[in-house]
């Protein structure tokens, strides 16, 4: 069976522990319920009274937040495309917005946060040779959740590529997600 992946990372200092939103802690080193929109009936969810803490000392920490301009996400987009290009993978559609990422793939045999590393690294450089300089754009890491069905693949689709009602730049790659193999 093919594994099928909704990656998702984001730009530096916009989504901190203990956000209201919700949040993931580093390789579930702490169990954080889920916001009740992913909570399943009767789990528990998020509470973000309990991390105010924790939000404002990691707000602290990291400084002002990184958000991309629409030529900054331009030129990103155009970078991470070209990389991809360059990889064994099976990509379906990516989003990038001013503040995030989601990216649909099937990574094949490459480790996905290795693979996510050098997608990001590409599109930082050529940050880095238009004045981005000084700056870290993206955090560490990323979040990846599998879609293991095909039901799961087209609603992971659907919710990336709505991102362009959202501002985000969307490209699509020549694969229609009903041709998904499993």
């Amino acid at each position: 069976m093919s594994q099928w992946w909704l990656v998702s990372w984001t730009t530096y200092g916009t989504w901190l522990p203990g956000d209201p939103r919700g949040f993931c802690t580093w390789r579930k080193r702490e169990y954080v319920p889920p916001p009740k929109r992913y909570a399943q009936p009767g789990e528990a969810t998020y509470q973000a009274a309990e991390y105010v803490s924790t939000h404002t000392l990691a707000k602290a920490m990291c400084g002002e937040p990184v958000y991309l301009t629409p030529a900054q996400m331009q030129m990103a987009l155009s970078a991470i495309v070209e990389e991809i290009a360059a990889l064994p993978v099976t990509p379906v559609i990516i989003a990038l917005g001013s503040w995030h990422v989601h990216w649909l793939c099937n990574f094949g045999t490459l480790k996905i946060r290795p693979t996510i590393g050098r997608v990001k690294a590409a599109a930082t450089r050529v940050l880095n040779e238009h004045g981005f300089q000084g700056k870290r754009p993206w955090t560490k890491g990323c979040n990846m959740r599998s879609k293991p069905t095909r039901e799961a693949c087209r609603a992971a689709y659907r919710y990336v590529r709505d991102h362009r009602d959202q501002g985000s730049l969307v490209y699509e790659w020549p694969i229609d997600p009903n041709d998904i193999v499993f």
